[in-house]
């Protein structure tokens, strides 16, 4: 028995007449209740890219770690794991996702270890030299002005601090139809020349494979990067 195609199930999930176009819009900043559902689909196409990012960011306890773009926030719970007494803030420009996100995660807002923001990370509600690590996983694709996101995130970075990329490198993404309507995508070299024209010192490039999924009836398997930079002291 095949796999159904990402696409296909997301489609068939949400409703038969989501087109690519849409698709790439709710991918952007999600929206009502199909938002919400886009939003449930991700965490399902997103969750191995996930524990790459985590695996590579080697979190050490008493952090303070932001995330960029965390959509309904169900990845939570897995990053407190990593570590003891971690304090993780997080931004997210769709208020859908903002509002599940809160609910998804009530029992650590109220313990004060998580602090959800909604907001665009052209300015981030942050003050300087706040966090020890600041993430984001396919989320660059959709800057329009990677150079003020950039700038952004340096800001709040300890010196020293670092800035993980999560991405799925050009070649996998032009193979997904989705992405022709508003994307931005990047091999290596691309986001290393955007971190370093943004006073970033790029460290290393992480790859993997991920699991093989299908679309148009081929099944291939996307290539994933980590990218890692660091806040010069």
């Amino acid at each position: 028995m095949t796999k159904p195609s990402l696409l296909k199930r997301l489609i068939s999930f949400i409703r038969p007449t989501l087109t690519p176009r849409l698709l790439a819009r709710q991918l952007r900043q999600p929206s009502g209740k199909l938002g919400e559902a886009v939003g449930k689909k991700m965490n399902e196409s997103n969750s191995f890219l996930y524990d790459f990012v985590f695996d590579a960011m080697q979190i050490k306890d008493k952090q303070n770690i932001l995330e960029i773009g965390y959509g309904n926030g169900m990845f939570f719970d897995k990053l407190f794991l990593r570590a003891k007494n971690l304090k993780i803030s997080g931004i997210d420009f769709s208020s859908a996702m903002f509002k599940t996100a809160q609910k998804n995660n009530e029992e650590a807002i109220v313990s004060d270890i998580l602090d959800l923001r909604f907001g665009d990370c052209e300015v981030l509600p942050f003050n300087n030299d706040s966090f020890d690590k600041v993430f984001c996983i396919n989320v660059v694709y959709f800057w329009e002005k990677p150079f003020d996101n950039l700038m952004e995130i340096h800001r709040v970075l300890k010196p020293g601090g670092k800035f993980y990329t999560g991405i799925r490198d050009k070649e996998s993404m032009k193979k997904m139809p989705f992405t022709e309507f508003g994307f931005t995508m990047y091999d290596e070299e691309d986001w290393k020349i955007q971190l370093v024209r943004n006073l970033f010192k790029f460290e290393e490039t992480l790859s993997t494979e991920e699991p093989a999924i299908e679309f148009n009836g081929d099944y291939f398997s996307p290539k994933s990067l980590c990218v890692v930079a660091h806040k010069p002291l």
